[in-house]
């Protein structure tokens, strides 16, 4: 098989399934309603459906980029598509709200496996000088996944089951292994121990910040039951720091914080997370209850926003050859807190109740920057490590920006609530502005990260090519 045909292949099999996980991250908070009304499920029970997928997904995020370093990438992703399949099945078989909870716990194990290797494995396949390419293309399907799930899921609830949502995962899962294991390599990274109890802290340190974040609004940010989940997982992330800095060879190499470009890259990914997800969340509601659109309707407007962020994603990645990833991650970090700002403004002059044509420069605007930022990000991130700790950069890279996700929407619903009641739409966006504001200052710390602390990687990809070139004479003769 030639390698042009493998890297074609890898990128079909990794696509189609990162697009199907990244999809589930969403599409069932739209099928909510019916899934409620079919088990007669309260409101705690519609939480979980939700929290059970990003619980599971957040906290093994890590070790499943250990693990695939070790026993094989090819393998562990294989083993994530059948976990996530799976639990699909076991979905759209649930006739609880128990069995559904466990089904989607189930679905972000193995998509906590799916997304960070399908990376690793895209970026250990592809040339240097065609990496940034591909890894745009590989971004753009994670954005279309997370863009497009609500519209996706009103589609179907409005002529369908909500079982659908679930089932439609399983031929795909199934063709994705057949093939995937027809046509992807093994490959591994740095082959290090298994460390059980760094597995266990880190596990549960992230389980406590996830569990008490996602919880927040809710049950009160002043309830035991919140803080002390954050507090008791901040203490265990401490004690697992503590642990791996005495071990020969930690679980996570900490040593590579010293660099400028894999700590901004990393903060980054977090803030852009926080920022975007939170606006997403909070914007989809203004859609529908202030504006008066159907799930379908919102999730129809909000495609001007993904079809920007499929168009940019990959064109990013042609441009970081040229610019390199800070100046291009500036651009779509810039473009985004616009976009929020253009939001707010546009709320406080026109009231919450306005032509949609009034939002179509911002939405596209916010697709462009979220198309030109995840690709850069990235590609910055792995290009600050060898291709052997790539796997681990790439969990740490999704983990972080899980949790900047998580804290958005939590700390974004903090803002919105504390305006009191709503009782009209101008009061939806009386309460939606100063959200809007927190949440681009979110982006702006990801764009302060990136100008204070990433390096000029032009310079030094100019130079590891002027390396390869008086190499070459040497490996000829």
């Amino acid at each position: 098989m030639s390698p042009v045909v493998y890297r074609i292949r890898l990128m079909v099999v990794t696509c189609i399934v990162l697009f199907m996980a990244m999809l589930d991250n969403l599409v069932v908070g739209v099928a909510l309603p019916s899934i409620q009304a079919s088990f007669h499920a309260e409101m705690s029970d519609l939480q979980w459906f939700l929290n059970a997928y990003t619980l599971a997904f957040a906290i093994l995020l890590i070790p499943f980029s250990a693990l695939g370093e070790r026993f094989g990438r090819k393998r562990i992703f294989l083993a994530g598509v059948v976990v996530f399949t799976l639990g699909s099945l076991a979905a759209a078989l649930s006739d609880s709200s128990m069995q559904l909870t466990l089904a989607r716990a189930l679905q972000g194990v193995g998509a906590a496996a799916i997304m960070p290797i399908s990376l690793t494995l895209v970026n250990t396949a592809f040339p240097p000088e065609k990496r940034a390419a591909a890894i745009g293309i590989w971004s753009g399907i994670s954005g279309l996944g997370l863009s497009i799930g609500p519209l996706v899921g009103g589609a179907i609830i409005e002529g369908a089951p909500w079982e659908v949502i679930f089932w439609i995962n399983v031929p795909i899962g199934v063709l994705a292994t057949l093939f995937g294991a027809l046509w992807l390599k093994e490959s591994r990274g740095e082959r290090k121990p298994i460390d059980p109890l760094g597995i266990l802290l880190l596990g549960a340190g992230l389980f406590g910040l996830v569990f008490g974040l996602v919880r927040g609004n809710d049950e009160g940010w002043g309830a035991f039951s919140v803080w002390g989940p954050i507090a008791g997982g901040l203490l265990a992330l401490l004690a697992f720091y503590g642990w791996e800095r005495g071990r020969k060879q930690p679980f996570v190499q900490f040593a590579h914080f010293r660099s400028g470009n894999y700590s901004a890259y990393l903060s980054a990914g977090f803030w852009l997370n926080a920022g975007i997800f939170g606006a997403i969340f909070l914007l989809t509601l203004f859609l529908q209850q202030a504006q008066g659109y159907s799930a379908l309707g919102a999730g129809a407007r909000e495609m001007v926003w993904t079809a920007c962020t499929m168009i940019a994603a990959p064109l990013a990645g042609l441009a970081i050859g040229r610019f390199g990833s800070k100046r291009i991650l500036l651009l779509g970090l810039f473009l985004q807190i616009a976009a929020m700002i253009g939001f707010a403004l546009v709320i406080m002059n026109q009231g919450a109740v306005f032509p949609f044509g009034y939002m179509v420069p911002m939405m596209m605007a916010a697709g462009a920057g979220m198309g030109l930022s995840f690709t850069p990000l990235s590609h910055g991130l792995l290009s600050s490590v060898s291709e052997e700790a790539a796997g681990e950069a790439s969990g740490l890279s999704n983990t972080a920006r899980e949790l900047g996700g998580v804290f958005g929407v939590a700390i974004g619903g903090l803002v919105f609530a504390r305006g009191g009641a709503i009782a009209s739409p101008d009061d939806f966006g009386d309460h939606l502005v100063p959200s809007l504001f927190v949440l681009s200052a979110m982006l702006a710390a990801a764009f302060l990260s990136v100008v204070l602390f990433a390096g000029r990687e032009k310079r030094r990809a100019a130079s590891e090519r002027g390396a390869r070139a008086a190499s070459e004479p040497e490996l000829r003769g």
